[in-house]
């Protein structure tokens, strides 16, 4: 039985909570694609923390719920029968399960000991420890005036040591999504896998037609498409960390299988890199899917579109700030001619908001957390900044 929580316990908290006063709230921060979980996920947080995925003998149920929550997400994505899959540590990790499979996924079928990966340069910093750490060459590969991966640049980079291409499905800079049909053609052409990271977009893209907003094809739908990340704990709003990694069949993750015979069940198997993985995730995720269900997360995103172009449309009204590209999902990039971006940021750091330096300009992520007041007085301070910088 848990320990009850004492007079001491009680003091050490306050004192965290004061250490921690000023990471508290998320109400300025415009930088994250995570939010607060609901208070229900924090129930969850506290009330099941002991439990380990990693040692699912121990706990069946929560297993068993987890394989539950992957399957919400499979048919999400156009998962076929016999997908496979597992839940992570976040895109990070998923990212680098997704390159490695691909890499012995080649070594198995064309012979390739190591080979190259096609990125796009809009891709995440997971997939530069990814190459490092499976000693892959990156082959990066420059946008197009869309901020898409060059298809083009693409077939000229394909050769006989190519073990995988990646593309990006909400990336973390614009929150475009790549032409993913394009690169399944590629891959199909070439018996190549291809890997679709979509931690973010995963949760937003494929609401958006039933919204009003065009549709994108990036998930298993796109027959070249071998394996996908999606994250729980951003728009979703699951516990952190939420990350997920699907296949679109299990002869890909077999190939990174790994068999842990001192565990509670001899016969447990993963293909994670993390061995230990708390359960409490997984089941705030569970409820959020299968029992909020839907219509919870379509009136999330679209909250989080419409603020999106409630704030662009105040952008465009300040004649000083310049848009860097109109926004395909909930972010958005500006500079302004009066100061550099990173003048910018410190003095909208001032006011209290947090943003952070993209390329070459100031990004937003609209997230559930934010709201139109907020949004209301983050341009009334904006304002502020321009004409005190004009005069």
């Amino acid at each position: 039985m848990a320990k009850q929580r004492d007079s001491t316990d009680d003091k050490l908290i306050q004192e965290l909570t004061k250490l921690l006063s000023d990471e508290k709230s998320y109400n300025n921060i415009l930088s994250s694609m995570c939010t607060p979980p609901s208070n229900l996920s924090r129930a969850i947080a506290s009330l099941f923390a002991e439990i380990n995925l990693g040692d699912p003998g121990l706990f069946p149920t929560a297993l068993k719920l987890e394989k539950e929550m992957l399957n919400e997400l499979a048919t999400m994505l156009h998962a076929p029968k016999g997908w496979s899959g597992s839940v992570t540590s976040g895109g990070s990790e998923s990212n680098l399960i997704g390159c490695w499979a691909s890499r012995n996924w080649a070594h198995k079928e064309k012979g390739i000991k190591n080979g190259s990966i096609i990125l796009p340069k809009s891709a995440h910093v997971s997939f530069e420890k990814a190459v490092d750490l499976l000693n892959l060459e990156p082959k990066w590969i420059p946008l197009n005036e869309k901020k898409q991966i060059d298809i083009d640049k693409v077939q000229e980079e394909i050769n006989n040591e190519t073990v995988c291409i990646v593309g990006i499905a909400g990336t973390t800079g614009t929150g475009v999504c790549d032409d993913i049909k394009a690169l399944s053609d590629i891959a199909i052409d070439n018996n190549i896998f291809l890997h679709v990271d979509a931690a973010h977009g995963g949760m937003i893209l494929p609401f958006l037609e039933e919204i009003g907003y065009p549709k994108y094809d990036f998930d298993f739908s796109v027959e070249g498409v071998k394996s996908i990340t999606i994250d729980t704990h951003k728009i979703l709003g699951g516990l952190i960390p939420g990350g997920n990694i699907l296949f679109r069949s299990m002869k890909y993750s077999k190939l990174i299988e790994k068999k842990i015979s001192y565990l509670s069940d001899s016969s447990t198997t993963q293909i994670n890199i993390t061995g230990t993985r708390p359960g409490n995730s997984v089941l705030s995720s569970w409820i959020l899917l299968k029992k909020y269900g839907r219509s919870y997360i379509i009136d999330r995103v679209k909250e989080c579109m419409e603020l999106t172009e409630y704030l662009v449309s105040k952008l465009k009204q300040m004649d000083a700030i310049k848009l860097a590209f109109e926004p395909t999902i909930n972010i958005i990039g500006f500079t302004t001619g009066f100061m550099s971006t990173q003048e910018l940021i410190e003095s909208l750091s001032q006011y209290g908001w947090k943003l952070s330096f993209y390329s070459n300009w100031a990004r937003i992520v609209v997230m559930p957390h934010f709201n139109k007041d907020n949004v209301d007085l983050f341009i009334n301070n904006l304002g502020e900044i321009l004409a005190n910088r004009r005069n």
